[in-house]
Parts: structure tokens; C-alpha cells; sequence
């Protein structure tokens, strides 16, 4: 084994200290371009020109252009020492500080791993200053003709770190960031004019005096056509932006823009709002396109956390959420929220109405048979088995005749599948409904309102008895509280078993004990996520519903019509499953080439 000397606490150098500190600021060609926006931002520019360069493996120049204030001559040199600033002079300032940057960091960082050149004049001097510096050391200072604002130039990035470039993705990666930071400004500031070229060639143009919508639909034209207006104002705090409609989800929060005060920012918390306010209009663990814009008094922000800022600290954070939540749901209400049929394809088969031959394929308007009747039962078809199905009923209690229908009537035709209801409207659009989706979301807020009256539990003739494992004790003592809260009335039984002896008034009159064990056996499974009660609603909810491939009458396919439109949300299900899919009747003229 080889012995290292003990080692010597020692003062880094000076070239040593920015190199480290431009790792925290620079990590890639995108962040310059970031940094130096915000500075031409800060310098109160109108026109920003990003210009970059590059050959067949990176980026090679960067080049900012500004119409900004420009920078003194006499200070031009300090600008690119570390930590010198113009935006804050003590520590109480970062309390009112509006500008983007405040450390002083962004230029020392740049010269520090890069050749750079600087091109700027100050409103009033005569003349502009040219400066040129190289790993941090000034090459040259000199004066020069110049327009009022500032141009720099970054090239031979990383030279003084190569190491760095290892790290770097592909050339198409790294454009892509760059083009998507200039993207972010566009929209966060649209009262300005963005202009980026690549290799000489322009790539997009965002013009000043524009709104965040026009911009949106300028840069974004197919996300822009699903977004919805946000705005409010409450207790000090401004919002507006876009939020987009149910139907335009992604898997990540990579899509969701947000900016405190001007400074674009990334918050799982902020996200976990945003998608708060949708509740179950979206799957789970999937999130909503949104560009938001939120302005507050600076004293109630901290963006002195984190290197880059992209993080923050708010004062009276929960007010601060739910502020966005609550104005995220009264954006959402009111819209049309059902989903589109619109990436049908263009060739349809079409079946014979042949009686003989008829299938879960056709459409079935038939009269209620003694078979179709045991759907009455249908309430928990945990599976879809005749025996099950016979044990619950199918339709919840009426809900009441004050309660408004959120959609338009609609006039049932029949059932496709044996899954799907087929529907009109008034415009004759075409409409297809999920019956398992339509019941789920019935059966929800049946379930939601029965917390409120508190007729939430029915208690069973015979008691289930759970065999449990150790473990299974344990996690049903600590989510005992949340069961019991959804109806559910469970008692220890012995060393490894429980009783359970009430169930939601929602499963009918469900005792079959797989089913109930099968409830509560997913909810030990999810025990540890935060939103245990809700888990276990949508649960009751689902396993109840009736499924695909059960024969409704039509009395019983308008029933589940005519209940959906009086629920909360009646477009989606619990889980965030879109219920109802429309086909315009314009879009069915497209496609029997009508038009």
C-alpha cells in the first residue's frame, strides 16, 4: 500500500479559485448563453442576438449581441473581476434586488475557461472600449468605435479545463439546450425582440411587443392549440401563463416553465402544485405542460441557494402553492375538458348490422333480456365473472336533480364493444364514453360525497377475517386511519389477523371477501405514498366500476350518461383516464371526404 504524505493546508491561487468557481456557473455551451442573456437582460436591452458557431463536433463561438445600457469605460476591466457587480452594494439589497444577477460571477466565470472579447459603450461616452481576456488575464484594452451596448464573443471554451469537454454531450444536444434556453427567455419576456442565428444562418426570431400567448403559439403552434389562460392575484402574489388542456401530458416535469420574478426556475414543489391543481384530470405521475410566470415581493424570495439560481427559497411557502393550486383549478373550470378524436385513422371498416352474427364488435341496441339484467347487479365486478357480477349493482344512487350537468345533453345510441356508449350532441358530433371509466368517476364521487354526509360505512352480515404476515400488521396499523376515512372498519384479531367489519356504502352489497382482501391488500402495497386516503378512494372507486366487455341496456347506458355529466370531473376518471372521446361533426365530414 502506498503511503500519501500527510498534506498542508494551503491558500488556493487566484487562477485555481475561478476555475472552480466557473465549474459551479459554466457547465456547458447552454449556460453561457443563459448567463449573458440575463446580463443583456439586466442591462435593460430591447434586442438580443445570439449568434453561435459551430463545426462538425461543438460549439466553437459564442456571441451575444445587446442594445442594453453597455458598461462604462473605466469599469469595464473590473466587470470581469470576481464578484463585482453593479446590481447590489450590501447584503440588505438582495431583499429588493429585481435584477437576474447579483453575485458578480457570470463574467470572472466565462474568461476563466475561455478566450473572450468584449465590444461595449455606455449611453453618453464618445467612444466604446475593446477588451479581450484569455483565462483570465486581460490581453488587451483599448478604445474603440462602438453602438450604445454590448457585444461579447466566447470562444475556445473549456481550454483551460479540457477535462470539462469529456463531459459534454453531442453537438446536436448541446444546440438543442442552447436553443431551447433561448426559447425560455423568448416566452418569459416577449416584450422583447430574440434573434438567433446558427452558422450565420437565422433559426427563429421572437419580435418584441408581443403577449406570452402570441409568442407561445409563435415558437410552440401544436402545444400553444391545447393551452389554457392562467392568471390571478392574491395576498402580494401576481400569476399568468398557460396551462395546457388534460390531453397534453408528459411523463416528466421537463415541459413545465416556470419564472419567480423574472428568473426562470426549477421546483418539484412548484410542479407538484401545478399538477395538484389538476387532480385526477391527468394519470398519476404524469404532468401538464405549463409556462407560468409568478411575480412576489423580492424580500420573500431566496435565490441565493444555489450556484446557477435555478433554485429557490420562498417565505410562506405553503400559501405560496396553494396560491397555485387553487388558480390552476379555477382555469381548468368551465373548459371543455373532453378529449378529441382527432388522430383517428383515415380508414374505417365498417360491419354489417347482421343480427345473427352479432358480437362485442357491433353496436347493440337490442331489449333488456334476462341475461342483461344481472348488469343491474354489476357494482363490484372485481372480476368479471357471472357470480361476482351478480353480487353488487351497477348504478349509483341518483345524485339529485340540483345538481348541474357540466356537458351538453347528449342522446344515447348504443354500445360499441360492449365498453364503449355511443352518443350525440345537439351539433352531431359523435361521442364515445369508457363505461368503466364513466362508472369509476360516478362511483367517486358518490364515495366523496358519502365522506361528507358521513353514510360513508355498511356494516356486513359476516365479518372478513384477514390472515396477515408480520409485516402486513404493521403497515395496516399506520394506515388504519386512512381506511377507516374511506369506510372501512377494521379490528385487531388475534396475533396476525383482522377483522373487517364495515365497508364503503359505495361497494353495494359487496362481501366477497377476495374482493375486499384485494382492496385493502393494494393499499398495504401503497401504504408509504403521501396521498394514502385518495389512493384508496380511486381503489374502491376501480374495483367497483363496471368493466369492459359487460352488455348495459340502453336504459342503463343513458343512466351512466346522465350521471356522468352531474359529477365533478366528468372527463376523466379518478386515475386521469380521459372518459369521453368526441369526433366534431366537421372532423367526421373530413373523413368521409365531405369536405
Amino acid at each position: 500500500m502506498i503511503e500519501m504524505p500527510n498534506p498542508h493546508i494551503r491558500l488556493l491561487d487566484g487562477d485555481t479559485i475561478n476555475q472552480i468557481a466557473a465549474g459551479e456557473v459554466v457547465e456547458r455551451p447552454a449556460s453561457i448563453v443563459k448567463e449573458l442573456i440575463e446580463n443583456a437582460i439586466d442591462a435593460k436591452a430591447t434586442t438580443i442576438t445570439v449568434e453561435i458557431s459551430s463545426n462538425r463536433k461543438e460549439v466553437t463561438r459564442i456571441r451575444i449581441i445587446d442594445d442594453g445600457c453597455g458598461i462604462p469605460t473605466e469599469e469595464v476591466s473590473l466587470a470581469f473581476s470576481p464578484h463585482a457587480t453593479s446590481k447590489i452594494q450590501t447584503a440588505e439589497d438582495l431583499n429588493t434586488c429585481r435584477t437576474l444577477g447579483f453575485r458578480g460571477e457570470a463574467l470572472a466565470s466565462i474568461a476563466a475557461i475561455a478566450y473572450v472579447t468584449m465590444v461595449t459603450r455606455s449611453k453618453g461616452e464618445d467612444a466604446g472600449t475593446h477588451l479581450i481576456i484569455s483565462g483570465g488575464e486581460i490581453l488587451e484594452n483599448r478604445a474603440t468605435g462602438a453602438p450604445t451596448g454590448t457585444t461579447l464573443t466566447v470562444e475556445e471554451i473549456f481550454f483551460t479545463t479540457p477535462a470539462r469537454r469529456k463531459f459534454l454531450k453531442s453537438l446536436a444536444t448541446e444546440l438543442s439546450r442552447i436553443s431551447s434556453v433561448i426559447e425560455v427567455f423568448s416566452l418569459l419576456y416577449p416584450e422583447l425582440t430574440f434573434r438567433y442565428l446558427l452558422n450565420g444562418q437565422e433559426k427563429s426570431t421572437s419580435h418584441g411587443t408581443r403577449t406570452l400567448g402570441e409568442v407561445l403559439r409563435a415558437l410552440r403552434p401544436d402545444e400553444a392549440a391545447q393551452m389554457i389562460q392562467v392568471s390571478g392575484e392574491e395576498n402580494g402574489i401576481s400569476l399568468e401563463g398557460y396551462i395546457s388542456h388534460p390531453e397534453l401530458i408528459r411523463q416528466n416535469t421537463q415541459r413545465i416553465l416556470v419564472a419567480v420574478n423574472g428568473r426562470m426556475i426549477v421546483s418539484s414543489r412548484i410542479s407538484g402544485a401545478i399538477r395538484s391543481g389538476y387532480g385526477t384530470l391527468i394519470p398519476s405521475h404524469s404532468f401538464p405542460v405549463a409556462v407560468l410566470k409568478i411575480n412576489l415581493d423580492p424580500a420573500r424570495v431566496d435565490a441565493n441557494i444555489h450556484p446557477t439560481k435555478r433554485e429557490i427559497r420562498i417565505s410562506d411557502e405553503p400559501e405560496f402553492l396553494r396560491f397555485i393550486v387553487t388558480r390552476v383549478k379555477e382555469a381548468l373550470q368551465g373548459q371543455d375538458l373532453s378529449h378529441s378524436g382527432i388522430s383517428i385513422k383515415s380508414e374505417l371498416h365498417l360491419v354489417a348490422d347482421d343480427q345473427e352474427n352479432q358480437s362485442p364488435g357491433l353496436i347493440y341496441r337490442t331489449s333488456e333480456t334476462p341475461a342483461q339484467r344481472v348488469c343491474e347487479a354489476t357494482l363490484a365486478g372485481y372480476r368479471t365473472t357471472a357470480r361476482q357480477l351478480r353480487r353488487t349493482r351497477l348504478l349509483m344512487e341518483p345524485t339529485g336533480a340540483e345538481e348541474e350537468s357540466l356537458f351538453p345533453p347528449l342522446k344515447y345510441i348504443g354500445q360499441v364493444a360492449a365498453t364503449y356508449l355511443l352518443a350525440s350532441n345537439s351539433s352531431g358530433d359523435l361521442i364515445l364514453i369508457d363505461q368503466h371509466a364513466a362508472h369509476e368517476r360516478i362511483r367517486y364521487d358518490q364515495l366523496k360525497r358519502e365522506q361528507k354526509e358521513g353514510t360513508l360505512s355498511q356494516e356486513l352480515l359476516v365479518p372478513i377475517v384477514l390472515q396477515l404476515s408480520t409485516s402486513e400488521v404493521h403497515l395496516l396499523s399506520e394506515i388504519r386511519s386512512d381506511l377507516e376515512k374511506e369506510g372501512f372498519h377494521l379490528e385487531p384479531f388475534g396475533k396476525d389477523t383482522w377483522c373487517v367489519r364495515s365497508v364503503p356504502v359505495v361497494l353495494g352489497r359487496c362481501e366477497d371477501p377476495d374482493a375486499i382482501k384485494e382492496i385493502i391488500s393494494s393499499a398495504l402495497v401503497g401504504g408509504q405514498e403521501n396521498r394514502m386516503s385518495e389512493s384508496v378512494s380511486r381503489m374502491v372507486a376501480c374495483r367497483g366500476a363496471v368493466k369492459a366487455g359487460v352488455i348495459l341496456t340502453p336504459e342503463q347506458g343513458e343512466e351512466i350518461i346522465s350521471q356522468l355529466s352531474r359529477t365533478s370531473e366528468p372527463y376523466t376518471c379518478p386515475h386521469g383516464r380521459p372518459t369521453i372521446i368526441s369526433f366534431t361533426r366537421s372532423k367526421l365530414e373530413e373523413l368521409f371526404r365531405r369536405r
